[in-house]
């Protein structure tokens, strides 16, 4: 019982945590097989048992890309928390 109880205080800290990235930092690009997109940050939660960010398809005549993304991926974005640290850690550095 313990050890349930302390995984979950752990997960919801790290949510917590990354609902405070995506509050300083809620647009992240992400590249496609359909080209880049700029992806603005919606929502956290739970899918099965895996917390999820869930971000938006920014759709800007700039970025030619994103219709082509929204045509054939759609204009949602839904990454793991792991996905989403690696994709953050990726264009930190980029």
């Amino acid at each position: 019982m313990a050890i349930n109880n302390n995984r979950m205080l752990e997960e919801i800290s790290q949510a917590e945590y990354l609902q405070e990235i995506c509050k300083e930092t809620p647009t992240i690009k992400i590249g496609t097989q359909c080209g880049v997109g700029i992806y603005q940050f919606k929502n956290i939660g739970y899918r099965n048992g895996e917390l999820i960010l869930e971000f938006s398809l920014v759709m800007d005549k700039k970025r030619s890309d994103c219709e082509n993304i929204a045509y054939n991926l759609g204009s949602r974005c839904v990454l793991t928390a792991s996905q989403y640290l690696y994709a953050y850690d990726y264009n930190a550095y980029a």
